[in-house]
């Protein structure tokens, strides 16, 4: 609203000094266009400090640390981490990179109780305590399960999967990583 009721002023300013320069006949007498507003608005042009075009503060601003400059088609950041594009993908060819040790296992049940209880339970049966309102998730300690490969699960848990939502967002890799090793623990399983 400020902005709109500024740019009116100004616009009021602008056409009221070109009338006034046109009037007297002699542009210059009102020292151009700035002592023109100054006088129309009733001030001193000896001493105006009048600004006649917005400055680097009402100009429009970018957001830190974005660039205009879109980066060479095929290029990959330094520091990016490269996922598959599907979970086939992810199933064929990630694998776990963390030892199954005591520590790992640990923080994967941290880290499996923080983001998956809620709707897989405390032993991944999917009977979490909020299936009465959502729909039930799968049983992941099945055979079925138990038959897919860890880059499956790693994918799941990253980008998540029909009401599923993925937790890459909320967990860092080796997380994810150490969460796999728990849900084979709790399928009976060491891959």
């Amino acid at each position: 609203m400020k902005q709109r009721i500024k740019t009116m002023v100004t616009s009021l300013a602008l056409a009221g000094a070109t009338v006034s320069c046109m009037k007297s006949g002699n542009p210059v007498e009102h020292t151009g266009v700035t002592g023109a507003i100054t006088k129309l608005l009733g001030g001193d042009t000896s001493q105006t400090k009048v600004q006649y075009v917005p400055d680097m503060a009402d100009a429009p601003t970018m957001k830190p640390q974005e660039n205009f400059i879109e980066p060479p088609e095929g290029s990959v950041s330094n520091n990016a981490i490269l996922y598959p594009k599907t979970v086939e993908e992810a199933e064929a060819n990630l694998k776990n990179p963390l030892q199954n040790d005591p520590q790992v296992v640990a923080l994967g049940e941290k880290m499996f109780n923080t983001y998956c209880i809620p709707c897989h339970g405390a032993a991944a049966k999917g009977d979490g305590s909020i299936t009465d309102v959502y729909p039930k998730p799968p049983d992941i300690t099945s055979a079925a399960y138990q038959a897919r490969g860890d880059g499956f699960f790693f994918y799941r848990i990253t980008f998540g999967a029909n009401i599923m939502p993925g937790y890459g967002h909320a967990t860092a890799p080796h997380e994810r990583w150490a969460i796999v090793h728990y849900l084979r623990k709790l399928q009976g399983v060491s891959k």
